[in-house]
C-alpha cells in the first residue's frame, strides 16, 4: 500500500489508536513528557487530516475527573481466569477545545488492578529487588485488553496501531504468538521509544508478576522476547522493537546513540542492553528517529515585553505568591513538616524581603539520575551545583530548581537549598508553576545525563529563554550553539561536569557583559520553530506507510 503522506482528503479515512501510559488531555494524566506528546499527536494528526483515537489506563480517577461514557465490558483472559474490564470514551465539552481535537475519541479502559496501590497513581515504585513488578500487572492485563478489543469490538477499525514505551510492549507480543489476537498482526503495528532506560523486564516465570503467570498456556518466540542480559526474562520493549513494523525513537541523534552500546562509567547512554536489536530493525530500514514537536498556541502568564525581557520585580510579584500558595498547600498536605518545603518557605520570603537583579537560573524536571547525575557529581571536593551556584552569587543570580523524584536526590538538592542562600527547591510539581519559570527565567538548565527528545528546553526556547544543556540526543537537536543556547560535552563524566561548570560560566558572562547578545539570544530562542505539523508529515512518511 502506498504512503498515507497525500492529501488530507486522502488522510481523513486514515485511523490511528494511540496505546500508552499517560495522557495529559485528561485531568491526572500526566507524569512525565510522554503525557504531553500523547496530549499534542492526536489534536494535531487531525489536523493533518489523519483520525487519532487515544487509550490509557483509567488509574481509578478519569472516570471522575471528567465527564465520560461507559461503553462496553469487556471480558479478557488473565491469569487463568476471565477479568472484566470497562471500556469508556471521555465526553469532553466545547471548554476543552484548547487542550484536544473534538475528533479526537480519548478512551480509557478502568479494572481494579489499575488502581490496587491507590486511585491517581499512575506508576509504583516496587523498589531494586522487584522492579516493575506492580505496574508490569497493571499493564499486562490492560494490553490484554487492548488486543481483545482489535480481535472483537474494534477488529478492522484501526489501520495503524501506535504503540508508547514498554507499557504497550506486551501487544505484539500477544498478536505474534496469542492465536486468539492474531487479528492484531494484521494491523500495522508502530513503537516508540521515549525513554529507553525504563524497559518494564519481567521473569518469564516463578513470579506472580511474570509472562507465564499472567498468560499460562502462551508460547514465545524467546529469541525475540527474552532480554539479552537476563535470558530468563521478559522484556516487552525488546519484543516490540523486534516484533512492530517500525521502530521510533524521538529525535534523529537519539537514534544515532542508541544503535551503540551503552558505556556508563564513561558517561555514554547508549542501547541499554538493546543495541544489537535496534542496529538490526536500522538495517531492516524500520529505525526512525522524528523530533518531537512543541505546541505554540498558548496565552503567556507574565506580561510578554518586546525584547522577551522579563525584569525580576515582575517576576517576583506575580510569581512568588503562587509559589508561596502552592508550597502551604503541599505542607498542610502533610502529617509531619516536610524539611524541603519548609526551607523553601523560609528561602521564598527571605527573597521577597530582598529583591534581585541578577540573571534567573530555572530548571525543571524529574529529580532522577538521568537529569541530576551531573549536578551532584563531585568537582574539587564540592558538587557540581555547588559550583554553579557560588558563580551564579558572584552575579548577584538566583537558581530555582523544581521537580520531584527519587527521595535521595530530594534530600541532596534540600541540603544545597540549606548551603547556598541564592537556591529555591520547589519539591513536587504543580501544572502553573513551569510557566512562571518558563517565561520567567534567564537562562535554562538541562545537564541531562542522555536525552532521547526532551520537551522542557523547547518549552524555555518557546518563551524566549536561552537553554545551556548537554550536547546529547534530542538537546543536540533543538539548541544551537551561541545562537539558543549553550552546548557542553565530555569524553567522560569527569570532563563532563568540568565541562558543564565552564560552559555555566562562561553563560553567565554573556549575561553580565554583552547584554545586547544576551537579548539577541532571546530572541532567536524565542523564534526556533519544532512544529508536530512537520513531525506528523515525517509519521505519515516513515511509521505509517505500507499500513
Amino acid at each position: 500500500m502506498s504512503s498515507i503522506s497525500q492529501t488530507k482528503t486522502d488522510n481523513q479515512q486514515f485511523t490511528v489508536l494511540h496505546v500508552a501510559s499517560e495522557n495529559d488531555a485528561l485531568v491526572g494524566g500526566k507524569v512525565g513528557g510522554i503525557g504531553d506528546v500523547i496530549r499534542d499527536v492526536p489534536k494535531f494528526s487531525v489536523e493533518h487530516g489523519l483520525q487519532a483515537d487515544v487509550i490509557t489506563p483509567g488509574y481509578g480517577i478519569h472516570g471522575q475527573n471528567q465527564k465520560s461514557v461507559l461503553i462496553r465490558q469487556i471480558s479478557v483472559e488473565f491469569r487463568g481466569q476471565i477479568e472484566q474490564v470497562e471500556l469508556h470514551r471521555i465526553d469532553f465539552t466545547e471548554s476543552a477545545a484548547d487542550i484536544t481535537s473534538p475528533a479526537v475519541n480519548h478512551w480509557f479502559l478502568e479494572h481494579p488492578l489499575f488502581y490496587q496501590h491507590g486511585r491517581g497513581r499512575i506508576y509504583v515504585d516496587d523498589g531494586e529487588h522487584r522492579p516493575f513488578a506492580s505496574d508490569a500487572n497493571k499493564f499486562a492485563l490492560f494490553c490484554a485488553a487492548i488486543c481483545e478489543l482489535l480481535s472483537g469490538f474494534w477488529l478492522r477499525k484501526f489501520r495503524v496501531l501506535h504503540l508508547h514505551d514498554w507499557h504497550s510492549g506486551l501487544v505484539p507480543t500477544l498478536a505474534a504468538f496469542h492465536k486468539k489476537y492474531a487479528p492484531v498482526a494484521n494491523i500495522h503495528r508502530v513503537y516508540s521509544i521515549h525513554n529507553l532506560a525504563l524497559q518494564g523486564i519481567r521473569p518469564i516465570d516463578g513470579d506472580e508478576s511474570s509472562l507465564k503467570a499472567w498468560f499460562p498456556g502462551l508460547t514465545v518466540d524467546e529469541t525475540l522476547v527474552c532480554d539479552p542480559r537476563y535470558p530468563n526474562c521478559f522484556n516487552p520493549t525488546r519484543a516490540a522493537i523486534n516484533l512492530v513494523d517500525a521502530v521510533h525513537v524521538v529525535s534523529p541523534t537519539y537514534a544515532k546513540e542508541v544503535i551503540q552500546p551503552s558505556m556508563h562509567q564513561q558517561g555514554f547512554i547508549g542501547g541499554e542492553g538493546l543495541h544489537l536489536d535496534l542496529q538490526r530493525a536500522q538495517q531492516q530500514g524500520r529505525l526512525f528517529g522524528i523530533l518531537n514537536g512543541c505546541d505554540y498556541d498558548y496565552a503567556p502568564i507574565l506580561n510578554p515585553k518586546p525584547e522577551h525581557s522579563v525584569p525580576a520585580r515582575h517576576f517576583d510579584h506575580q510569581a512568588f505568591p503562587a509559589i508561596q500558595q502552592v508550597l502551604e498547600q503541599w505542607q498542610a498536605s502533610h502529617h509531619f513538616v516536610h524539611s524541603a518545603h519548609l526551607v523553601a518557605l523560609q528561602r521564598l520570603q527571605e527573597w521577597q524581603e530582598s529583591p534581585f537583579h541578577g540573571p534567573l537560573v530555572t530548571s525543571i524536571g524529574r529529580l532522577t539520575s538521568q537529569k541530576v547525575t551531573l549536578l551532584l557529581e563531585t568537582v574539587n571536593g564540592l558538587t557540581v551545583l555547588d559550583h554553579l551556584l557560588a558563580v551564579l552569587a558572584a552575579t548577584h543570580g538566583r537558581m530555582i530548581i523544581l521537580g520531584s523524584g527519587d527521595p535521595d536526590l530530594e534530600d541532596q538538592i534540600t541540603q544545597a537549598m540549606q548551603r547556598h542562600e541564592n537556591l529555591l527547591f520547589i519539591n513536587g510539581y504543580h501544572h502553573q508553576l513551569p510557566k512562571y519559570l518558563f517565561e520567567g527565567g534567564d537562562l535554562f538548565l538541562m545537564p541531562s545525563s542522555f536525552e532521547p527528545c526532551g520537551i522542557s528546553q523547547m518549552l524555555a526556547l518557546r518563551s524566549g529563554q536561552p537553554c545551556l544543556v548537554h550536547d546529547i540526543g534530542g538537546l543536540h537537536d533543538t539548541v544551537v550553539e551561541n545562537k539558543s543556547g549553550y552546548l557542553f560535552r565530555g569524553a567522560d563524566i569527569n570532563k563532563q561536569a568540568n565541562a558543564l561548570i565552564d560552559c555555566f560560566q562562561n553563560a553567565l558572562t554573556t549575561y553580565s557583559e554583552k547584554p545586547q547578545q544576551w537579548q539577541k539570544m532571546r530572541q532567536l530562542s524565542s523564534q526556533q520553530r519544532f512544529l508536530w505539523q512537520d513531525s506528523i508529515e515525517q509519521y505519515c512518511q516513515h511509521l505509517y506507510q505500507g499500513s
